[in-house]
C-alpha cells in the first residue's frame, strides 16, 4: 500500500511538473497582451492645446495627463523623430529624441502622457509637446522628450485600437485638425505630378510638395520627407481617396501619407480639367468663324447692369482689372437669370462646350443657362473706366469693347426726341458715335442731359460702333465741350505712364499677364542709382513661400491673415510683391513708376497700399518714397509720407499712405520717376516678410 501510495504521488508529481514546465514554457513565448495601466486622464487633448498662443512657449507645471490613439510614427520616414495621437476631440504632435520609436509607440497603442515639466509650443502654427531647449540664449525651442525620460512621461497601453479617419473635403481642412487622421474622397494628383515621385531620392533627399486636386477645383498638397521609404515612388495617376495626417506649414495645408497604401487612387480621373483663360486669350481664339470651345473656364468682373436692362435679356459682360483692359460678353440665353449678377462681381464661367461667335460684329461667347455660375468669387470690386476719346473708341473698337471706359467732355444730341431711348449721338472734339440706350432700359423714357458731360459706359459693335451706359450714374457733369471732328488723345504718348484724367489708377489685378506699362523692379536700388532691372515672376504667388523674387501676390484685401492657398490662389485683387533675402532686395528692392511727363499738370500726389503679407516671419523692412526726372537720373529726393514711417513686418494687412509731392513735380516735361524703395537692411531676426503695394493712384489738378 504505501509504495502504491509513493507511486501515485510520483506520478501526480512528474505530472505537476510537466503542467508548470510547460505552463512556463508557454508564458515565455506569447506575452500576453498589455491592457492599459492604471492611469486616467484628466483633460483632452483640444484643452490641452487651447492653453497655446501661437509663437508661445507654455510650461506645463500641474498633473496633466492625457491620453491618445497613435496615429502616425516613424516606421516609413515621412514623419521624424515625433508621434501624432489623438483622441476624440483632436490630436497632437510629440517630440521624441530618438529614432525608430514606432517599435515602442505603433500605430494603433494607446499612450498616456503625463504633461507636467513638458512645453507646448507650435512650429509654423503646428501645435506640438516637448521639452523646451534654452542652449541658445534669448532664442528657445521645442525639442523632443529624451529616450531616457520616456517611461517618465509616457505610459504604454492597450495596443490595436482602431482609429477612423475623419472625411472631409479640402474646403474643410483648418485647425481644428491638426495632428489628426482624416480621409479626403474623390481627389487625384495634377497630371503634371503624377510623372514625379514623392520626394527627392538624390543624395539632398529634398522634401516635395505634390498637388492633390478635387474634382471641383480645389487642392492642397501632399508633403514627403526625401527620408520616406516611399521617397521613389510615383504617385497613382487615378481618382479614389487618400488617408493622412494633417498639419499646417504657416498658412498652407499639407497632408502628411504615412505609407502608401494611405493613397488608393484607383479609379478613373476626374473629367478633363478646364484651364482658365484670360479674356485677352479667349479673345485671340476667335479667327473669324465659330468655334465650338474646349474644357475652359474664363474669370471676370462684371461690368453690366442687368438690373437696369440696358443690355439683352441673357447677356453679362465681363472684363479684367489690369492696365491692358479686355472684356467679353456671355450670352446664357433670352430666359437666363442673370440679374443675380451685379457690377463689381468677380466671377468664374466654365465656357467649355461653348460657342466663340461674331454677333453682327460683336466678340460673343453663346453658353446655356445651366452655365450660369451658382456663386460669385468675390463682390464689390471696383473697375476704373480707361479715359477715351471717341476718335480712340471708333479706331480701337476691336480692342476695347466691352471694356469699362469714360469719355469726358462730350455732349449727347437727339434727331427723334429728348430721352435716351434708341440710337442718339455722343459727341465729344474728336468725334461722335451711337449712344444706344434698349426700349427695355429702365431709363429709356429719362431725359437726355443737354450739356457738357463726362459719359461712363461699356463700348460694343451692333453692325457699327455704339457705346452704352448701363444707368444714369453713368453721367456726370463734363467742362470745356466742343464740336467737331480732329484728332484728339488722351495721353501723351510715351512708354510710361500717361496722366489722363485724375486720379490714374494702378490696381495690379492684370499682373499674372506682366507689370503694367510704366512700371518696373529693381534689386541692389540706391539713393542715386536705379541699381538692377528684375523681373517679375507672374505666376501665382504664395505669401508664405520663401523663395526670393518679386511676385504676383493676392492683395491683403479681402482676404485674412490665415486665408489658405487656395483662396490666395482665387483672388482676383492681386498685389505686386517681393518676398526679400539676405542676397536678394536686403537692402535694395525698389518699385519704380515712369511718368512720361506732367506737363500742364500741378499738384501731383500719390496714394497706395502698402502690405505685409506674412505674420509669421521675424523681421521688419523700411521703405522710403523719392522722385528724380529726366531719362536717366543720377540723384533722387525722397519725401515726407503719411505715416512718416513705412514699415513691413510680422503684422499682417495693409498701410494706406499718402504722398504729397507739392509743387515740385509741377509741368514737368521731360520724364518722372517715382520709386517705393528699401534702402536700409531689414532688422531682427528670422525670415523677412512678404511685401507688396497695391491701389497706386497719382492725383493731379
Amino acid at each position: 500500500m504505501k509504495k502504491q501510495s509513493f507511486l501515485k504521488i510520483s506520478i501526480l508529481s512528474l505530472i505537476a511538473t510537466i503542467t508548470v514546465l510547460a505552463s512556463c514554457n508557454k508564458k515565455f513565448d506569447e506575452p500576453p497582451v498589455p491592457g492599459n495601466p492604471n492611469i486616467t486622464a484628466n483633460t483632452t487633448i483640444k484643452a490641452l492645446k487651447a492653453m497655446h498662443s501661437i509663437g508661445g512657449f507654455e510650461n506645463l507645471n500641474t498633473d496633466i495627463v492625457i491620453s491618445g490613439i497613435v496615429v502616425g510614427n516613424d516606421k516609413n520616414g515621412n514623419l521624424y523623430k515625433q508621434i501624432c495621437i489623438q483622441d476624440a476631440t483632436g490630436g497632437i504632435t510629440v517630440l521624441l529624441d530618438a529614432s525608430n520609436v514606432y517599435a515602442q509607440y505603433p500605430v494603433g497603442r494607446q499612450i498616456f502622457i503625463k504633461c507636467k515639466g513638458l512645453y507646448l509650443s507650435d512650429y509654423g502654427k503646428l501645435i506640438q509637446l516637448g521639452m523646451i531647449d534654452n542652449s541658445v540664449p534669448g532664442n528657445p525651442s521645442l525639442t523632443g522628450i529624451p529616450s531616457t525620460l520616456f517611461d517618465n512621461y509616457i505610459i504604454k497601453g492597450s495596443l490595436g485600437n482602431v482609429v477612423t479617419p475623419k472625411v472631409v473635403t479640402i474646403s474643410q481642412l483648418n485647425d481644428t485638425l491638426q495632428s489628426t487622421l482624416i480621409q479626403i474622397n474623390n481627389v487625384e494628383y495634377q497630371a503634371s505630378d503624377t510623372s514625379r515621385t514623392y520626394a527627392d531620392t538624390s543624395a539632398a533627399k529634398s522634401s516635395v510638395n505634390l498637388t492633390l486636386n478635387e474634382c471641383t477645383g480645389a487642392r492642397v498638397i501632399t508633403y514627403t520627407s526625401g527620408y520616406a521609404n516611399f521617397a521613389g515612388i510615383k504617385p497613382p495617376k487615378g481618382n479614389g481617396s487618400i488617408t493622412c495626417i494633417y498639419f499646417i506649414y504657416r498658412t498652407t495645408p499639407e497632408l502628411i501619407i504615412r505609407d502608401t497604401s494611405d493613397v488608393q487612387l484607383t479609379g478613373p480621373r476626374c473629367a478633363a480639367s478646364a484651364t482658365v483663360l484670360s479674356i485677352a486669350q479667349l479673345r485671340s481664339m476667335y479667327t473669324g468663324s465659330d468655334l465650338t470651345l474646349g474644357a475652359y473656364k474664363v474669370r471676370g468682373i462684371v461690368i453690366s447692369d442687368a438690373t437696369n436692362k440696358n443690355i439683352s435679356a441673357g447677356n453679362i459682360v465681363i472684363q479684367n482689372t489690369g492696365t491692358t483692359p479686355s472684356g467679353i460678353d456671355l450670352f446664357f440665353g433670352a430666359a437666363a437669370t442673370t440679374t443675380a449678377f451685379n457690377i463689381g462681381d468677380s466671377i468664374e464661367v466654365n465656357i467649355t462646350g461653348g460657342t466663340l461667335s461674331s454677333y453682327n460684329g460683336m466678340l460673343q461667347v453663346k453658353l446655356s443657362a445651366a452655365t450660369l455660375p451658382s456663386g460669385t468669387l468675390a463682390t464689390g470690386v471696383t473697375v476704373t473706366p480707361t479715359t477715351t476719346t471717341i476718335a480712340q473708341l471708333n479706331s480701337n473698337i476691336a480692342t476695347i469693347e466691352n471694356t469699362l471706359i469714360k469719355i469726358v467732355s462730350a455732349t449727347a444730341t437727339s434727331a427723334s426726341g429728348t430721352t435716351y431711348g434708341g440710337n442718339q449721338t455722343l459727341t465729344d472734339a474728336s468725334g461722335t458715335v451711337t449712344l444706344y440706350t434698349a426700349a427695355a432700359a429702365t431709363f429709356a423714357g429719362a431725359t437726355l442731359p443737354t450739356g457738357c458731360s463726362n459719359w461712363v459706359g461699356i463700348p460694343s459693335r451692333y453692325t457699327t460702333n455704339q457705346f452704352a451706359i448701363r444707368n444714369t450714374s453713368d453721367v456726370t457733369s463734363g467742362t470745356g465741350c466742343s464740336t467737331g471732328g480732329g484728332g484728339g488723345g488722351g495721353g501723351t504718348g510715351g512708354t510710361g505712364i500717361a496722366l489722363t484724367t485724375s486720379p490714374v489708377v494702378l490696381n495690379f489685378d492684370g499682373i499674372g499677364s506682366g507689370l503694367p506699362q510704366g512700371v518696373t523692379v529693381f534689386t541692389g536700388a540706391t539713393s542715386t542709382s536705379f541699381g538692377t532691372a528684375a523681373t517679375l515672376t507672374t505666376a501665382l504667388g504664395s505669401w508664405s513661400n520663401l523663395s526670393a523674387a518679386f511676385k504676383n501676390f493676392a492683395s491683403a484685401t479681402g482676404l485674412t491673415s490665415s486665408s489658405a492657398q487656395t483662396a490666395q490662389d482665387a483672388s482676383t485683387n492681386r498685389a505686386l510683391g517681393i518676398r526679400q533675402t539676405g542676397s536678394v532686395g536686403d537692402p535694395g528692392a525698389s518699385f519704380v513708376f515712369q511718368l512720361n511727363n506732367t506737363t500742364g499738370k500741378t499738384n501731383l500726389g500719390m496714394t497706395f497700399l502698402l502690405q505685409s503679407l506674412d505674420n509669421t516671419v521675424g523681421r521688419t523692412v523700411t521703405w522710403t518714397v523719392d522722385y528724380a526726372t529726366g531719362d536717366t537720373p543720377t540723384s533722387f529726393t525722397s519725401v515726407t509720407t503719411s505715416p512718416a514711417t513705412l514699415t513691413t513686418s510680422p503684422t499682417w494687412g495693409s498701410t494706406a499712405v499718402t504722398v504729397s509731392f507739392g509743387s515740385a513735380l509741377n509741368n514737368i516735361s521731360s520724364k518722372v520717376w517715382i520709386r517705393i524703395s528699401t534702402f536700409s537692411a531689414s532688422t531682427g531676426g528670422g525670415t523677412r516678410p512678404s511685401s507688396a503695394i497695391d491701389d497706386v493712384n497719382f492725383t493731379f489738378n
